[in-house]
């Protein structure tokens, strides 16, 4: 067990907050996302909107970004995110913001000219998530409780301890290091305290939970997939876009929302404890919404998936913008910020953000990562190739199908999948943490594929 005040426990609950490209990057292996994550950064550049697009997938924003930046120890090394203008437009009306250096303005210029964004004052913060004055026991298995000797009797006994005289007391400095070692054992042990600090190795936790996702989930994603008639297979699947868009705006979700629409229930290491502390503990404990907003992250403004409305990966709402002198600043002052308060400005303007996810960010609206037409083969372990080759297309898929063994072509069928129901959407996302390649929860279906089983599940 381990006692630490808040500031230890924000570092801990800021876990929930990552996006798991964020968490990949940390070489942490989550199942077959580790594939995913590899197969965007080994994807041509052409085969999305643009470079920002890729670059948004490996380095996905936390959404909770200004709160993590006040931790003690953050383990997200994302570059903070950064407001850039047209150095043209800016002396002007043509009020367009990006968060990304060198998108296009809608005048034909280049946004390159970094522009500060006005901070609200936090005097007297005291912690970020909960109280940094606090004290908290934190089990082996990562329960946190709030400090108090009745709380501390029940662990205890948990271990059979009887004589506290047997217990060793030790003081521990907390680096990043340390954090993310924690963080890495965090999905795999049920003892990651112990494995993180005192370099102890635990068995890998294997265990797995069926889960039937909410009922409320709408949208839907239309795949072909090449069947083995003998073997009532499928090998893989091939589509134009959206079904990708799906899979890797995985990478820009944080586990905390994961785990709400996995009802906490994700069945890997300790991670589920992390989770279930933050919702038992008392609200009193916690710093305004935080509570609410750790339970349930959301996807970082404009990193959300947008070709298919997805109930499941919601896109947190993007703030308005405004461009002005700051009320602070002596009337004189030419100095000019963007701000989400308007009142915090002199004569503000309002402004509009520049959407990368589309082919003209400043005049059109999102649509997704890749681009379309362009058609993906995705294998049954979350690799993601494409075939969009003016030329060689041809050539190219003819050279997938050979690398695959023992394949005839007289047994191979194609079929049409649309996934409709939220509970094929849960088991994709939990069969890409909990397995290396795409299969469907091992204790329930070991031989089937899980995209067999969504074939099965549309023809029903």
């Amino acid at each position: 067990m381990a006692e630490a005040s808040g500031d230890f426990v924000d570092v801990l609950f800021s876990f929930l907050t990552l996006p798991l490209g964020t968490i990949t990057r940390l070489e942490v292996e989550i199942g077959c996302i580790k594939n995913l994550y590899q197969s965007v950064r080994d994807l041509n550049p052409d085969v999305f909107w643009n470079k920002m697009c890729k670059e948004m997938l490996l380095f996905p924003h936390n959404p909770l970004e200004a709160s993590c930046q006040r931790l003690k120890v953050n383990v997200d090394d994302t570059r903070p995110t950064k407001y850039f203008m047209c150095d043209t437009c800016s002396k002007s009306n043509g009020l367009l913001v990006s968060t990304f250096d060198g998108a296009a303005c809608s005048c034909g210029k280049l946004m390159t000219n970094e522009t500060e964004l006005l901070k609200e004052s936090r005097e007297g913060d005291n912690g970020v998530f909960v109280k940094g004055d606090a004290m908290f026991l934190i089990c082996d298995d990562l329960t946190v409780l709030e400090s108090s000797p009745g709380n501390a009797v029940q662990p205890l006994r948990k271990y059979g301890l009887k004589d506290l005289s047997k217990i060793e007391e030790k003081s521990l400095q907390v680096d990043t290091d340390k954090m993310i070692r924690v963080l890495k054992k965090v999905l795999t042990s049920k003892t990651p305290l112990s494995d993180a600090f005192l370099e102890k190795e635990s068995s890998p936790s294997d265990s797995f939970s069926r889960y039937i996702g909410p009922s409320n989930w709408k949208g839907s994603v239309e795949i072909k997939v090449m069947v083995s008639k003998s073997k009532k297979e499928i090998l893989f699947a091939k589509e134009d876009g959206n079904f990708v868009d799906f899979l890797v705006s995985f990478l820009t979700t944080p586990l905390g929302s994961i785990l709400n629409h996995m009802n906490g229930k994700l069945s890997l290491g300790s991670i589920d404890n992390l989770y279930a502390s933050v919702k038992n503990l008392d609200s009193s404990w916690f710093i305004g919404s935080s509570k609410k907003l750790l339970l349930n992250p959301g996807v970082a403004p404009q990193f959300g998936c947008k070709s298919i409305q997805l109930n499941v990966l919601q896109e947190v709402h993007t703030p308005e913008y405004w461009y002005g002198t700051p009320v602070t600043d002596d009337k004189g002052s030419e100095r000019k910020m963007i701000s989400t308060k308007r009142d915090m400005l002199r004569d503000p303007a309002e402004m509009k953000l520049f959407e990368p996810r589309c082919c003209d960010g400043a005049r059109e609206r999102a649509v997704g990562f890749v681009k379309r037409p362009c058609t993906f083969v995705v294998s049954d372990d979350l690799e993601v190739k494409t075939t969009r080759n003016a030329i060689e297309e041809t050539t190219t898929s003819i050279t997938y199908l050979r690398e695959m063994e023992n394949l005839r072509l007289d047994d191979l069928e194609e079929n049409s999948v649309k996934i409709t129901k939220s509970h094929e959407v849960i088991f994709t996302i939990h069969s890409s943490f909990t397995t290396y390649s795409f299969t469907l929860l091992q204790y329930w279906c070991k031989k089937i594929q899980f995209i067999s089983m969504l074939l099965i599940w549309s023809n029903n």
